[in-house]
């Protein structure tokens, strides 16, 4: 974020570009920030919080694919608690694909597709997994993060954290540092920055 800070004060007070040619470099930055940089800190900081990340994801990809062959097949869903019958969830199915913009109109290709790889998968005796499919994987994972935000928000966001709050902080950071190749300095950094996003929202 330093870096990106620092070339935008370049760019501004560069006396051979035009204003217009500045706006489109700095328009530039604004991208880079949004699309990539804020996305990639947040889902950081959304897999340290949360130790068990890929096995809730996939256990969410399993949930995934039991709705949507279901939906596809026009059958009913057993609860596993319950028992009782119901149809698939289409507000769930929907809620996924939404993250990764599926039109309503376009969903059902996008499910006869998930299902084809999945196939393919089992056919060749492999599990289907979030790396199996690239659409699907941020689709589980902003899922998880969208679910998650208000966890996150809590933590992050104590102006005076208690010992609890600081606990699961400093938590957090350990892990950014021994998993994910922050270190001290940018696992704070990293922290401090999602919190103040969250705050946007």
């Amino acid at each position: 974020m330093e870096l990106l800070l620092a070339l935008k004060d370049s760019i501004e007070s560069d006396a051979r570009m035009t204003a217009k040619q500045k706006k489109a470099w700095i328009d530039h930055l604004v991208t880079a920030r949004k699309e990539f940089y804020n996305r990639w800190v947040k889902e950081d900081v959304h897999r340290a919080m949360f130790a068990s990340f890929e096995e809730e994801a996939q256990q969410l990809l399993e949930k995934y694919l039991d709705e949507v062959e279901a939906s596809l097949d026009h059958r009913q869903v057993t609860d596993p608690i319950t028992g009782e019958t119901r149809p698939a969830d289409e507000r769930f199915l929907r809620s996924v694909e939404e993250k990764i913009k599926v039109s309503d109109s376009g969903k059902m290709s996008f499910r006869q597709e998930v299902v084809r790889k999945a196939m393919v998968a089992f056919k060749t005796g492999e599990k289907f997994k979030l790396v199996s499919h690239a659409r699907m994987r941020e689709a589980i994972e902003q899922y998880l993060f969208e679910e998650r935000r208000d966890v996150l928000r809590l933590v992050t966001s104590t102006a005076r954290p208690d010992d609890d709050a600081r606990q699961k902080i400093s938590v957090v950071q350990q892990r950014l540092v021994s998993e994910y190749g922050y270190d001290e300095h940018s696992a704070k950094e990293a922290l401090s920055y999602v919190t103040t996003l969250l705050a946007q929202e």
